[in-house]
């Protein structure tokens, strides 16, 4: 989360090479922070599915669009169908299960498979 915040006013438009898993050390971090917030939401998710509060839930998920948004554009090919990432995580807080599995999937494809659930 410090490197998220750190990095918060390094300019977006260092973007490296393309494909799913970014070029750019910047690319990475935002990729690596974008799958440390999804399995962060999913644990709370499931907390919350055994009757934790629905504002970390609500609040993780806040945490997950943000991280989405900060992704470049080249990580954005890893959503497949002509989706961003930030279509698929919205996808995926509102209950689809088949969104959900192609935000791991892009995250098992850029190297932080162990990060989500």
């Amino acid at each position: 989360m410090a490197v998220a915040v750190l990095m918060g006013g390094c300019s977006s438009d260092d973007t490296g090479g393309s494909g799913g898993s970014g070029g750019s050390e910047f690319d990475r971090a935002w990729q690596e922070n974008y799958c440390r917030q999804l399995g962060a939401w999913q644990r709370v998710r499931n907390s919350a599915e055994d009757g934790a509060g629905s504002d970390a839930a609500e609040e993780a998920g806040d945490a997950l669009v943000t991280a989405a948004r900060r992704l470049s554009s080249a990580s954005y090919e890893g959503a497949g169908d002509g989706a961003t990432m930030l279509d698929v995580t919205v996808a995926a807080l509102r209950g689809d299960g088949a969104a959900e599995g192609r935000a791991v999937e892009y995250c098992a494809t850029a190297g932080f498979e162990t990060l989500t659930r």
